[in-house]
């Protein structure tokens, strides 16, 4: 059965929650001052960005080269469609605005001789303008052909197929940005005495079995009064592409006490 990532982190959380739940007071409070402790909490790999592609425009879908898992750069196009009515649309519209843009400047000439009226030069130009709003919004269909990544990163899961023809703002491709990975974790709060931004920590991948070296990157805006918690973001510092998203581990704090 398939699971979202917030799924995973809704699972996960009650994990960590149940997990920091163990650790005793005296430890965090400096029981034994001056003695190194070691402190730890369930942690999950996350994306620094992710998204459901999907575009206004409904059109045959030409080029589809990147399938689930596989890697991708910024810029490179992740969905192609055959556009040609789109295109001819466009081309119709420049040529509708052209002739409207020839009038609407016969006219203003005109106008200099008391040859027509000023209602009829304004009538003239608001549908120039009329058609050069048209003409914006089919170059801005047009630019939705080709779907470029926003970022490096991996496909998650084809939507549609090629050859199919979805619907206007249906889902195509989800991805995700490979990058920067974000670590995830929720920690007592009472750790606030000594957990700081540039704290750094060992996260272990239960996955792989490696150990990576991280840091907390930002501490969470709120305390959960009722578990007494807080959520910590981690970064990594090594091996970024040992992880991937949706991976958990346990991430190793040293207390000193002091």
């Amino acid at each position: 059965m398939k699971m979202d990532m917030q799924k995973i982190r809704r699972v996960l959380r009650a994990s960590m929650l149940a997990s920091v739940a163990l650790i005793p007071v005296n430890v965090v409070a400096g029981a034994s001052a001056g003695a190194a402790e070691m402190l730890s909490a369930r942690a999950i790999v996350v994306a620094n960005a992710q998204a459901t592609i999907s575009v206004f425009l409904t059109a045959r879908v030409e080029n589809l080269p990147f399938r689930a898992g596989q890697v991708f750069k910024k810029g490179d196009v992740i969905v192609g469609f055959d556009c040609a009515r789109y295109l001819a649309d466009l081309r119709a519209r420049k040529a509708v605005y052209k002739a409207r843009a020839q009038e609407a400047n016969n006219n203003r000439r005109l106008l200099r001789h008391q040859a027509v009226g000023a209602s009829e030069v304004a009538v003239s130009v608001a549908r120039m303008e009329e058609s050069k709003a048209l003409v914006e919004v089919q170059v801005a269909l047009v630019q939705q052909c080709v779907v470029k990544a926003p970022y490096n990163g991996r496909v998650v899961e084809q939507l549609i197929n090629a050859h199919e023809t979805p619907g206007a703002n249906q889902p195509l491709v989800r991805i995700v940005d490979s990058s920067k990975s974000e670590l995830e974790l929720i920690v007592p709060s009472r750790w606030l005495v000594w957990l700081k931004p540039g704290s750094e920590f060992e996260f272990h991948v239960d996955e792989t079995g490696a150990r990576l070296r991280a840091k907390v990157s930002r501490l969470g805006a709120v305390v959960d009064a009722v578990s007494q918690t807080i959520k910590v973001t981690g970064e990594l510092l090594n091996e970024k592409n040992m992880v991937l998203p949706g991976m958990s581990g346990t991430a190793s704090f040293i207390y000193s006490g002091s």
